[in-house]
């Protein structure tokens, strides 16, 4: 995926019939680009993929920006591919993506000729790897090298494709590498091992990167080759979904929404969760985590649930839902992809709903991804919650007042810029106000997942 982003550097044309093509599609290329653009074109927007440790566990993000539904995957001429790099850097800088990740990593991909962007000089280096994208034609002088040695020394670290690894001609760049990126989507494990083999070869300590990792199955077989950090659709990828029975944990959760649903007593779910030492002991250290503001410790559940309130007591249960029961260790990823999403789609309701349907909104985004934690059918699964009716018709059929926000919400994590456009215009949003809402969200959920754990 992070290969088609940015395209390869085309030759020097001499001709002016050329050099006026050229020009033409760098100003086409700055119309589309620069936020304050007067052609009425939106603003480019980026989007996310979550990169995943050893330990199934996100860590961190590789950024990107969305194409076009009509964007091809020809080369791209040198002042274009300049200007998409640099979009990309201003929309991180704008949503402050470097000082949001916290110890997180960011993958962010980058031409060679793009390292003398003004941006960079006063970039972030710790935790930022600078993904470098080649072509088959121009090699990395002695100038970028100079540069990528610069930035090393500010505490940078730079990724390569392992296709580009194997090169003569890129065997310096591979030196100065702390990443390579190998496609796993094929799931030609034999291949893949041989190919990690024959970079092992030329420079030992290299991190292998999965990348396109489909299946869960595929990220095991991988894990075994000793890869480090792991990329692709199978973090949320629906697969064998053989309805099994919901564990205790998971039942008492139920059994706790459902009063806070029916409007049960404090003192009736203060017993409730009493029952429950783990569940317990969770509702203390969320009640007492930094986020919640307070300046004096809770001790009790009781004055834990006063304190909270109905509606949040039920959005920290929506997430406690996630990571009940035995919880594999994806659940951890899943959750926070979810919370995103859920912060997304409330955020991008503004002032515009009510608190509680903002609140619900944000339900529907979480419990959108419910079905792949808990490996049910969504229709049975939801047959099990009391939700409100708007909730099960936007998660189920994608219809009902909240529907447009979820969609907005899953459209910000895909690569599709038509889709998200419109999605922008049903609710009344700017697309250039999704890149800070998201940015946001990702720090949000980050805190609200480690209080959750």
């Amino acid at each position: 995926m992070l290969n088609r982003l940015v395209g390869m550097w085309s030759g020097n044309r001499d001709n002016s019939a050329a050099q006026a093509h050229r020009h033409a599609l760098a100003r086409e290329a700055s119309i589309q680009a620069t936020p304050a653009a007067k052609a009425g074109k939106p603003p480019s927007v980026m989007r996310r993929e979550a990169i995943l440790g050893r330990d199934q566990k996100v860590a961190g993000y590789a950024f990107m920006l969305r194409r076009s539904a009509d964007c091809d995957n020809r080369a791209i001429l040198p002042e274009m591919q300049r200007l998409v790099d640099d979009t990309l850097l201003g929309n991180l800088v704008r949503a402050d993506i470097a000082g949001k990740l916290g110890s997180r990593l960011a993958f962010v991909p980058l031409a060679p000729a793009s390292l003398d962007l003004p941006q960079l000089s006063g970039w972030p280096a710790a935790g930022t790897v600078w993904l470098l994208k080649l072509d088959d034609a121009t090699p990395v002088d002695a100038d970028g090298l100079a540069r990528i040695d610069a930035l090393k020394a500010g505490g940078a670290a730079f990724a390569v494709d392992s296709e580009a690894v194997l090169r003569p001609d890129c065997a310096a760049l591979f030196q100065r590498a702390d990443y390579v990126l190998l496609d796993a989507g094929s799931e030609d494990i034999p291949a893949i091992a041989a190919r990690m083999s024959a970079i092992s070869k030329l420079a030992s300590g290299k991190r292998f990167v999965a990348t396109g990792v489909q299946t869960l199955e595929a990220f095991h077989l991988c894990h075994k080759l000793q890869c480090s950090l792991f990329m692709g659709p199978f973090i949320t990828r629906h697969e064998t979904l053989n309805a099994p029975a919901i564990g205790p944990s998971r039942a008492k959760v139920l059994d706790l929404m459902n009063r806070v649903r029916s409007g049960a007593e404090l003192r009736d779910l203060a017993k409730q969760v009493q029952l429950d030492p783990v569940l317990s002991v969770r509702l203390l250290r969320y009640v007492n985590s930094p986020g919640m503001g307070l300046m004096n410790k809770i001790g009790g559940i009781e004055q834990a649930l006063m304190v909270m309130g109905m509606d949040k007591l039920y959005r920290w249960l929506t997430v406690v839902l996630f990571t009940g029961g035995g919880m594999q260790a994806l659940d951890q990823a899943l959750l926070e992809n979810a919370m995103v999403r859920g912060r997304v789609a409330e955020q991008l309701a503004g002032s515009t709903l009510s608190a509680r349907a903002r609140d619900e909104i944000f339900v529907a985004g979480l419990f959108s991804l419910l079905d792949v934690v808990m490996r049910m059918p969504m229709d049975k699964l939801l047959a099990q919650i009391p939700l409100p009716a708007e909730i099960t018709a936007a998660i189920l059929h994608r219809e009902g007042p909240y529907a447009p926000y979820l969609a907005l919400a899953v459209a910000v994590e895909q690569d599709d810029t038509q889709s998200l456009e419109a999605q922008a215009k049903v609710i009344g949003r700017e697309v250039a106000d999704i890149d800070a809402v998201h940015g946001a969200a990702l720090a949000w959920a980050q805190q609200m997942t480690e209080a959750a754990a």
